[in-house]
């Protein structure tokens, strides 16, 4: 036997991962091969065989030893302990892997590993081998095909994962201080968290060089949220074989699912697989990354390159690798003879999840996500006309006239679903045109991104379910989530929420409804939002049942950003981006359920990463750069402004009041208004009833207030209160909700318990509903509070409340009573587009104090509003439909000034009787210290939008109602400007007489600003 011929180091250039750490196998040295061949034979695996099968393993072994050591590839044999190479021969020949064309499992116990060796041909094995392995749990996964392309060999290592100790043997040491030193340029704090977080394993096996590499390819999905893909060519000299090594990172996915499906993808392009080194890496529990390290050549010998276009392919599958579903009904779709790629099905999975989103709505049964995706899925001329007609649209490269493409994909289209006899086939055909025939703009073009984002005409709805047009719709679709972000002006802002459904069930209920939701929510949004610039908007996000919702939301939001981040020069978005819209789009978020801090200092971290011109004011509420509602108790001091104004309706303002409450003292809302209340009422407040999740607390005298306190510093549940200081009554308890029937008391407590008023401060949404809204009412009939103040959103359906109205109740809805926090996070914006963090701070706490003082007052001038023009018409309406339209009142002349100062020159805007608004709606503090930034810096659609609210609301809410109905939009916009000319010279005639010497000049600032401008600007007009 002779020993294979091994290129001096020739496959350390290969890799370029291994070094002279790893010493050849014994194996190899010819003075051991004869001993190698006897070890064989005296294996366990012969030892217990008869002399006939003896002779034939033998024999076997003869052909298979040097045929074994010459056509493993050098990197498999120097790497590879002697026991494990002899363990892989005896398995070929046992499990008969080449003679019969078997696959062969092997199971080591002691070491935790798993070996499968396939048979094959001209690269089969790899892809024999890739589906076998798929599904077991590797954190070290090694796959290599022999030379000779006849076997292909995968091992898995599946020892739990340790980074424990990792670098505590000899071994290691001498791998961490050249580790270091590769990644001395890089930040300390992430390579200490890189190198502590390594599993033991791999430290013992891995290089330095392949570990710097992880570290490197980590960093990028960190930092990108897509797939880290890395092409080195290798050309042997001796050989001229050109292949190339592909460094291929994966945030959340597997190591053997990822081996699978990138050895698919290579195959579907015709690029052999010969070689794979995969590790997993956890940096915690929420950050998880496969690296892979793939030697791949194309078939024909070619030097591969990143210009080579079959190489575009397989580059652009890569990348869209981690954002896509697998293994659904379209997974089918990249099988086949005419296969469709990753992106190619991913945006027919798009399309069939809009058509079930909207058609559900006419019939859950008729248009079920099984029932479309199969329509379309089976439908393979359609989706080929589809993707056609969408290449057409938006695909860069394309050169021919996109015009006259598109139209006459679109109308092939709508011929090919004409003549279906089929209504429901036809509904389903005709609604995916109909996505995609509103498409404005989308990132499917990049090779890089985290998830599908398409911006939507939103022309697109169908006026029958939704007669209320928004302004824009961007529709979001990657791994394990559907998402919709709605805003109803330009220039809007409202929430985040993510749906984190338990099981497919509700999974599939909240997809069908998530369009609703979002939208529902973003039209409410624009109620509340009257008195500030921004509209209202939502983003409502539905994650399946096991998909992480950390990697759901950054993959959503890098995909909103690639649709709004443009360049600073030329104001385009990113090449590969065809723009039907072609105007700038500001986006703000704001937090809303399960977004938790660390993903809003990671939004706007990575916005700030992408260059997005406003990336401070994407996301309101920042730990540091915001305004925490919960710490400053926002929310709440608009809601007791209410308070007191039903208390002064109600005559009970100096006189002692029984309140209830849902929400407990550990809560944002409840907490901070138990505080309020008795800052501004002391002992006048009796508090007699709390629930919250936990438990409740009853005392019909009132509880108390220095436990409650306590309660309210620690954020504690009311099940913390101390039974001991209840007042003694006999009616008075604490409970935990540990039982059913404590369950109960708690549930209904807020129906039951008497008061003058009740704070719904939290709670579950619709609470109350038509079906249960008379437990609120009393034995005798009548309600069990004389008002409601709704701290919480929607802890009424729409006629629950008007039943409680129509019983006696004064109620203030949600959209006026709660509007402060949605005033506040305005505000916040402006700081952030005008200052930096470092000087935010410097003058947080004075910035802080004045916006609670505008809110204070907002709330105010509403609450005198409704009161005000209630009791003009209080047989007529009512204090919720006045709510309503206030708000829509405001919105109307908001939309008005809106479309007359768009059509402004910036030299117009920037005329004195502009800027004194601008300014007059900042807080002093930003104007006195920053006035040149808000002028200079605020973009000009923000401008516009603060200009306008603040005309639409300071003249209404001192005109009252109906004030739009007697004139033309002209001259509501010059009534507007008359109104602030007078404002401003009222500041002026104030700031006189505050500089006099006058005794009763205050009387008279008093009376100047309570109705001085009204009674000025009614003698202009």
């Amino acid at each position: 036997m002779t020993l294979p011929k091994i290129h001096s180091q020739k496959w350390l250039s290969e890799v370029e991962l291994l070094d002279s750490e790893i010493e050849p196998s014994e194996s190899l040295k010819p003075a051991n091969i004869e001993k190698f061949f006897a070890g064989l034979r005296d294996s366990k695996a012969c030892s217990g065989a008869t002399s006939g099968i003896l002779d034939e393993i033998s024999k076997e072994l003869e052909h298979t030893v040097p045929w074994f050591l010459t056509q493993m590839p050098p990197l498999y044999l120097w790497s590879t302990s002697q026991k494990a190479i002899m363990d892989d021969i005896l398995e070929i020949v046992s499990g008969k892997v080449l003679g019969e064309n078997q696959i062969a499992e092997r199971v080591a116990a002691t070491t935790q590993t798993v070996t499968f060796i396939a048979p094959g041909e001209h690269s089969t094995a790899s892809v024999r081998l890739a589906p076998v392995i798929s599904g077991h749990h590797a954190k070290v996964a090694r796959l290599f095909n022999s030379l000779d392309k006849k076997i292909g060999l995968c091992e898995i290592y599946q020892a739990p994962y340790n980074n424990k100790n990792a670098w505590s043997h000899n071994k290691a040491q001498e791998k961490l201080e050249p580790l270091r030193k590769l990644l001395s340029h890089k930040p300390k704090k992430s390579v200490d968290l890189f190198i502590n977080s390594l599993d033991k394993d791999y430290v013992e096996v891995a290089t330095t060089k392949q570990m710097a590499l992880a570290y490197e390819a980590i960093n990028y999905c960190l930092e990108n949220e897509n797939t880290f893909v890395n092409l080195t060519t290798i050309v042997d000299e001796e050989t001229n074989d050109a292949r190339v090594r592909v460094d291929i990172c994966l945030k959340h996915f597997p190591v053997t699912a990822a081996m699978e499906n990138i050895i698919g993808i290579f195959n579907r392009y015709n690029f052999q697989v010969r070689r794979v080194l995969a590790n997993e890496v956890l940096l915690n529990d929420n950050q998880k990354f496969t690296v892979l390290h793939l030697i791949s050549a194309s078939p024909t010998g070619e030097v591969i390159t990143d210009n080579m276009k079959a190489w575009g392919k397989v580059l652009k599958s890569l990348k869209t690798l981690s954002y896509v579903d697998h293994g659904d009904e379209f997974s089918s779709l990249l099988l086949g003879e005419s296969p469709f790629s990753l992106n190619e099905t991913n945006l027919v999975r798009a399309m069939a999840n809009w058509v079930h989103i909207f058609l559900t709505k006419q019939n859950p049964y008729y248009y079920s996500t099984d029932r479309v995706s199969k329509i379309i899925a089976n439908n393979h001329a359609y989706m080929d006309l589809c993707i056609k007609y969408f290449r057409a649209r938006f695909d860069p490269r394309y050169d021919g006239d996109r015009k006259k493409e598109s139209v006459s994909c679109f109308d092939q289209i709508k011929l090919m679903y004409a003549e279906l006899n089929d209504v429901i086939e036809k509904n389903i055909l005709k609604e995916g045109l109909n996505f995609l025939s509103h498409i404005l703009k989308t990132n499917y073009f990049l090779i890089s991104k985290g998830g599908l984002t398409f911006r939507i005409d939103p022309s697109v709805l169908d006026k029958q379910y939704y007669p209320e047009t928004p302004f824009g719709i961007f529709y979001m679709i990657g791994r394990n989530f559907r998402a919709f972000q709605v805003r109803y002006r330009d220039i809007s802002r409202g929430g985040m929420r993510v749906v984190l459904p338990r099981n497919s069930g509700d999974y599939e209920n909240a997809l069908a409804g998530v369009f609703d939701e979002v939208n529902g929510l973003a039209s409410a949004q624009q109620l509340k939002n009257k008195d500030i610039p921004e509209g209202g908007s939502k983003c409502v996000m539905v994650v399946r049942p096991g998909g992480d919702k950390n990697e759901a939301v950054k993959a959503a939001i890098s995909g909103l950003l690639d649709l709004i981040v443009t360049d600073p020069k030329t104001g385009a978005l990113a090449d590969g981006i065809i723009d039907y819209y072609g105007k700038d789009e500001i986006i703000y978020l704001g937090p809303d359920e399960n977004l938790t801090d660390d993903l809003i200092v990671w939004i706007i971290e990575h916005a700030l990463h992408r260059k997005y011109k406003y990336a401070y004011a994407f996301m309101s509420s920042k730990p540091d750069f915001g305004i925490n509602h919960k710490t400053y108790g926002v929310t709440s001091e608009g809601v007791n402004v209410y308070v007191d104004n039903v208390l002064r309706y109600l005559g009970l303002q100096n006189s002692t009041f029984r309140v209830k409450m849902t929400g407990g003292p550990d809560g944002d809302v409840a907490g901070n208004e138990l505080n309020i209340l008795y800052r501004e009422y002391g002992e006048r407040c009796r508090v007699v009833a709390i629930g919250d999740g936990f438990g409740a607390a009853y005392d019909p005298r009132g509880l108390n207030w220095v436990e409650l306190l306590r309660l309210y510093k620690e954020s504690k549940s009311i099940v913390e209160f101390d039974p001991k200081k209840l007042s003694g009554d006999s009616k008075a308890y604490v409970i935990s909700a540990n039982t059913k029937e404590n369950m109960k008391i708690r549930d209904s407590l807020y129906a039951t318990a008497e008061a003058e008023i009740f704070i719904p401060a939290g709670g579950r949404p619709y609470t109350v509903k038509e079906s249960n809204w008379d437990r609120y009412l009393m034995p005798n009939g009548k309600p069990s509070s004389l008002a409601i103040v709704e701290g919480a959103n929607i802890f009424f359906t729409k006629e629950a409340r008007q039943k409680i109205v129509d019983s006696g109740v004064i109620v203030i809805k949600d959209s006026s009573a709660n509007k402060a926090g949605v005033s506040c996070s305005s505000y916040e914006i402006i700081a952030c587009l005008t200052i930096m963090p470092e000087e935010f701070a410097e003058i947080k706490d004075i910035y802080v104090g004045q916006v609670l003082n505008i809110i204070r007052r907002n709330a105010d001038l509403e609450a005198k509003l409704l009161f005000r023009e209630w009791l003009k018409n209080k047989n007529e309406t009512d204090l919720v439909k006045l709510s309503y339209e206030i708000s829509t009142e405001i919105n109307q002349a908001k939309d008005i000034l809106l479309d007359k100062l768009n059509k402004l020159s910036d030299a117009e805007l920037s005329a004195s009787k502009f800027t004194f608004v601008l300014l007059k709606h900042c807080p002093n503090v930003l104007v006195e210290k920053y006035k040149d930034r808000i002028l200079n810096l605020l973009p000009r659609a923000h401008k516009i939008a603060i200009l306008s609210a603040h005309m639409a609301s300071h003249v209404i809410y001192r005109e009252g109602l109906n004030w739009l109905e007697s004139m033309h939009p002209d001259q509501i916009f010059k009534v507007a400007l008359d109104y602030m000319e007078v404002e401003r010279n009222i500041e002026k005639m104030i700031a006189e007489l505050q500089e006099s010497s006058l005794s009763f000049k205050d009387e008279i600032v008093d009376v100047l600003r309570a109705a001085g401008a009204k009674h000025l600007a009614s003698s202009r007009i």
